[in-house]
């Protein structure tokens, strides 16, 4: 556990000593450098044996290196659906049959675009970056590869969620889903995420998820005979999950809530992500019943990466109060205008902005606290075979 929680450790510090502290895009970049850098080597010097599916992709990619382009568009390949997947193995092909070929190309892209769309959209792209570790995002890298492909392409459809431009964000959902056909489901989530949170999408989606656990293996059980026959009712993916697998998520969509005002106000294009956040509670939830709504699930809880770096902005010392609290200050110091009013309200502003900043602070550390608790769980119950992290110097020719 020890390398997982070491860069965890380093993501936090660097990211609060260079960025919290010292704010600017050239400290971010440096930031996503350091960060993406680590984790690249992270991901190549692995052994086989970290992560629970890198096996049977390494196996895939040996058959895509023997069998050419002929093999991509045969039956013989198990991804042939799946053709954007099945091409860029191709193309690491074509650089060499070598273990490090594929495990540096996969590396490159989870992180190179995970480290793209920060730097362009998260409100702060430290806490972000800490929260792709620590709740596991870069972990799935290690092991469900086609999975963290398309959730890493996804999220780039968010901005054009926001902005309620569909057609972008349908042609980049038909792009996830040549990595993974289970991403075509978002396409209707377009419209749901539109509608307003309020008592009545509640109980709507409340009412829903009741008969979900009172029916569930009723439905499940017919509609399997027909797609997705290997998830029957009884098998690995329809057993439950424990308690402690919603705890996290059910945290982090209970404190959206708390702040869905806040979040309305600082920025109305919030709404999506909101909606987002409350499915990927949902279906964390019905993970309880049948395990394999997990795999949906982790498609939205990256949306944590937006939205706590927006709680977090809610609650710090805006510019406006900050101009404000100097402007008051110049005026006290120099003597203009009624000073016992300007001292008075100088005096009832700061402390207010003191306590204000002391909040912003705690949330910052609500969020590290919370990741390293769901990190040391996510690690302790080893789901995905990452523990231990065993280095492989072979690969670089030792």
């Amino acid at each position: 556990m020890a390398p997982y929680l070491i860069l965890a450790l380093a993501a936090a510090l660097l990211g609060f000593f260079l960025c919290e502290l010292h704010p600017s895009r050239r400290n971010d970049i440096i930031f996503l450098t350091v960060m993406s850098v680590a984790m690249f080597f992270f991901s190549i010097l692995r052994a086989t044996s970290v992560g629970v599916d890198y096996k049977m992709y390494l196996d895939f990619y040996w058959e895509v290196c023997d069998g050419g382009l002929p093999f991509i568009f045969s039956k013989a390949n198990v991804y042939w659906r799946e053709i954007g997947y099945s091409l860029l193995e191709y193309l690491l092909s074509l650089i060499g049959p070598s273990p490090l070929v594929f495990s540096s190309g996969i590396a490159l892209i989870c992180l190179g675009l995970n480290a793209v769309f920060l730097y362009k959209h998260s409100p702060s792209v430290w806490i972000s970056f800490f929260v792709f570790i620590s709740f596991g995002f870069f972990g799935y890298t290690l092991c469900t590869i086609r999975h963290q492909i398309a959730i890493a392409i996804f999220m780039f459809a968010l901005p054009y969620l926001k902005k309620k431009q569909f057609v972008p964000y349908l042609l980049i959902i038909l792009l996830t889903a040549t990595f993974h056909k289970s991403m075509l489901i978002w396409i209707p989530v377009y419209f749901l995420a539109q509608l307003a949170m309020d008592w009545r999408t509640y109980t709507f989606y409340g009412v829903c998820l009741g008969l979900y656990f009172l029916f569930s293996e009723k439905v499940l059980s017919i509609i399997t005979q027909y797609i997705y026959t290997e998830y029957q009712v009884g098998s690995y993916y329809m057993r439950g999950r424990d308690p402690a697998t919603v705890f996290i998520p059910l945290v982090f969509f209970a404190v959206v809530v708390l702040m869905q005002k806040p979040l309305l106000a600082r920025d109305p294009q919030n709404l999506p992500l909101i909606n987002l956040s409350m499915y990927c509670a949902c279906l964390f939830l019905m993970t309880l019943k049948h395990f394999v709504f997990q795999r949906f699930a982790l498609v939205l809880l990256p949306v944590s990466m937006l939205l706590l770096p927006e709680i977090l902005r809610c609650l710090a010392i805006s510019p406006q109060q900050q101009a404000e609290l100097d402007q008051l200050k110049a005026a006290v110091k120099a003597g203009t205008g009624n000073k016992k009013a300007n001292q008075q309200r100088y005096s009832e502003l700061r402390g207010s902005l003191r306590d204000k900043r002391a909040m912003y602070y705690a949330g910052i550390g609500f969020i590290i606290f919370g990741g390293f608790l769901y990190y040391g769980w996510i690690l302790s119950m080893n789901r995905l075979n990452l523990v231990p992290y065993v280095i492989d110097l072979s690969l670089l020719g030792f």
